[in-house]
């Protein structure tokens, strides 16, 4: 089963992605890898696949990120201003599409498969237009088991952005709720900076309270 499983996403990857269906089906067969094998980790490329595979969550994988949001959300009160720097794991764990290149090579390099297709600018960029045609209106949503103080749900999907008519960068706004109210919404932008044989890519969040709106 396991080899099985492996000679599938490496058929898939030697070939190339070319399609929704085929970045869905690389997705959840590397989940169902990871899952088989009991293997921690790789944040990025786990949120990706549950994206790509359903709209609600709330099992274990978002328990820890809903507690570290209340975290923040607790801390942000007590501060009186919102600043994700002092929640570096919060910061990062949000900003989990723009890690999604760097933990599928990691992936695919631990199982001894060609990673040009992370290696390659034009390559990866096709396949995460792919991924985001597949979460194209669907946003998903993240509820908490558990009782927490200040959050009992977050959903979050892509924005488009008015600068950018094509599929790419993949902007992202998530809505923090406790009930059926909204406490904050969070934006994030990215962004490329290009200096000729370097491109930079750079994310920024924006806090948009109900006051603000």
């Amino acid at each position: 089963m396991q080899h099985d499983i492996i000679e599938k996403i490496r058929k898939l990857v030697d070939k190339g992605v070319e399609s929704e269906a085929e970045c869905v089906y690389l997705l959840a067969q590397i989940r169902k890898y990871l899952e088989q094998q009991d293997i921690p980790g790789y944040w990025d490329l786990r949120m990706c696949a549950n994206w790509a595979l359903h709209s609600k969550l709330d099992n274990q994988s978002v328990k820890i990120l809903l507690e570290e949001l209340n975290e923040f959300l607790v801390d942000s009160e007590n501060q009186q201003s919102f600043d994700l720097k002092r929640h570096p794991s919060l910061k990062s764990k949000l900003s989990f599409v723009a890690g999604l290149q760097s933990d599928l090579k990691e992936f695919l390099t631990g199982v001894g498969i060609d990673t040009r297709i992370c290696d390659d600018d034009n390559t990866y960029s096709n396949l995460l237009c792919f991924f985001t045609q597949v979460i194209e209106d669907t946003p998903l949503v993240c509820r908490a088991k558990n009782t927490l103080s200040h959050v009992t749900e977050i959903s979050f999907g892509r924005r488009r952005s008015l600068l950018y008519q094509d599929l790419l960068p993949l902007d992202m706004m998530w809505h923090i709720r406790k009930y059926e109210k909204t406490i904050l919404r969070l934006r994030h932008e990215s962004s490329v900076i290009d200096f000729g044989v370097a491109k930079i890519k750079i994310g920024s969040f924006i806090y948009i309270t109900n006051e603000n709106d």
